[in-house]
């Protein structure tokens, strides 16, 4: 089939979190992302466009077409598209698990979303089920967040909104809130409870003041070289290994 006018300006329009947020549509590329959304059912699909050399199973019931490479450019984001493009449709809005036994993952204001991306990956390796972020934190479904994700964003269960009120919520819900910041205390003398929220700031701006009230202890990552800091994404790594741990450690 040849796409018409209107569905190539649609999918390109995609690229823009304006035209997402009025669609309700994102868009996911390449094969290891567009198999794994197959597999999984968090995310309904609204349809995929394929090449001739994409030589993965469809299911029946998703709507898909066949695309020249050519049209494959056209509708694509990516410098070299890769075979398979998904347009997905977002997800229902779902409540906050106060009741989860585990760390949960606060953002503040996080907004490169190759970070982002990268922090949910890491998440999901370290087996965090929940990341909150502020309402100005980058879009989840910026396609960069999502190639940076590796898929990650099926997996981890993801809300946007006003951190004052889900940190005390949080709190009243017995988790002990934790934020990273200069002059805590060394993270590998830190215990953490198994129901803790971790505060991550922005690398320019760190913890916003009007959260801080709210935060029981910050922690620090010690430093033993010269490198001036961390970049969110790898110190949220730090964090939640340390987490796991010595949670492992006492289970």
């Amino acid at each position: 089939m040849s796409l018409s006018k209107n569905e190539i300006k649609l999918v390109k329009s995609l690229q823009i979190k304006k035209y997402r947020d009025l669609n309700r549509l994102f868009v996911v590329e390449g094969v290891k992302l567009v198999r794994e959304l197959i597999e999984q059912s968090h995310f309904k699909i609204d349809g995929i466009f394929y090449t001739k050399d994409f030589d993965e199973r469809i299911p029946s019931h998703i709507h898909s077409f066949e695309i020249s490479d050519n049209e494959l450019e056209r509708i694509s984001g990516l410098k070299n598209p890769n075979r398979v493009l998904a347009v997905v449709k977002y997800p229902t809005e779902t409540p906050i698990d106060l009741d989860e036994d585990n760390l949960v993952l606060i953002l503040d204001n996080v907004n490169d979303p190759g970070n982002l991306g990268t922090i949910i990956r890491t998440a999901d390796w370290f087996g965090i089920k929940q990341v909150i972020a502020s309402v100005a934190t980058v879009d989840l479904f910026n396609p960069k967040v999502i190639q940076s994700s590796m898929g990650a964003v099926y997996r981890v269960r993801f809300y946007r909104t006003k951190l004052t009120e889900a940190v005390q919520e949080l709190k009243a819900n017995g988790y002990e809130v934790v934020g990273a910041a200069l002059g805590g205390e060394n993270l590998y003398q830190t215990a953490f409870q198994k129901k803790t929220a971790l505060v991550m700031g922005s690398e320019s701006h760190g913890i916003s003041p009007e959260l801080v009230p709210y935060i029981s202890k910050m922690i620090l990552i010690p430093q033993f070289g010269e490198t001036e800091s961390l970049n969110v994404a790898m110190a949220s790594g730090i964090i939640l290994s340390h987490y796991k741990r010595e949670q492992t450690a006492t289970d």
